[in-house]
């Protein structure tokens, strides 16, 4: 138990990561980005990598979110957070 990410659904919101991760430290809740496209860094674009190459792992570099998770979390922790976020993706939907 070292991370616990969600995929948000940037075709149905109209917030992207960034704006979420905003909304949710304002709320106090802290949140992170891991796992960014590595053929997207410089190194691999210089070997020849590009936009598009890989679309499933570019969608997962934009879109996932790493929320808190750690040993003294409690389950009103969990709650809280949980009901942050899905007021934030509620308010943002696309209609």
């Amino acid at each position: 138990w070292h991370m616990f990410q969600v995929v948000l659904p940037e075709e149905r919101l109209t917030i992207n990561r960034a704006g979420v991760m905003q909304k949710l430290q304002e709320a106090g809740i802290g949140t992170g980005v891991h796992y960014p496209a590595i053929h997207r860094f410089a190194l691999y674009r210089r070997l020849g990598w590009g936009e598009g190459d890989f679309p499933q792992a570019e969608y997962a570099g934009r879109n996932l979110l790493t929320l808190p998770l750690f040993p003294a979390m409690t389950e009103t922790d969990v709650a809280r957070v949980v009901k942050e976020l899905a007021a934030v993706l509620e308010a943002h939907q696309k209609t």
